[in-house]
């Protein structure tokens, strides 16, 4: 094969290969920590659980992939109060699930909140790991 012909080859396989992963992107769930997702977790919250203004900690992906139509997720979640610490506030466990059933809709999002947490603490950085190996 010639450079003429392995290149408009190469290209058209490149395009093919790109618009099949933007579709399977479109039609997947978003990922659990996208804004559109923890937006309609907070509504579900305020309108099922009556949490009025509430915090999000923690926020991890339990299933599902990134081309997934299905994600199973869970965090932290407490209700946010005046001149209390983070750290003070009860932390309750948050379950959600988000599937995509069709992609022109929105996606279908399920929560379950739990019982007490505590905080989760933030990693340890670089300078305490290395204390502690030594």
């Amino acid at each position: 094969m010639t450079k003429r012909t392995v290149l408009p080859v190469c290209f058209v396989a490149f395009a093919l290969l790109a618009a099949a992963a933007l579709y399977a992107h479109l039609t997947a769930a978003p990922a659990c920590d996208s804004d559109a997702a923890l937006r309609r977790v907070s509504e579900i919250l305020r309108d099922q659980f009556h949490f009025d203004s509430t915090f999000v900690n923690n926020v991890r992906t339990v299933s599902g992939g990134y081309f997934s139509d299905s994600h199973e997720c869970s965090a932290q979640v407490t209700q946010i109060r005046g001149n209390v610490s983070a750290s003070d506030m009860p932390w309750r466990e948050l379950r959600y699930w988000i599937a995509q059933r069709d992609a022109a809709m929105p996606p279908d999002i399920t929560v379950k909140v739990g019982g007490g947490t505590p905080l989760a603490a933030p990693p340890p950085s670089i300078w305490k790991r290395l204390v502690r190996r030594l």
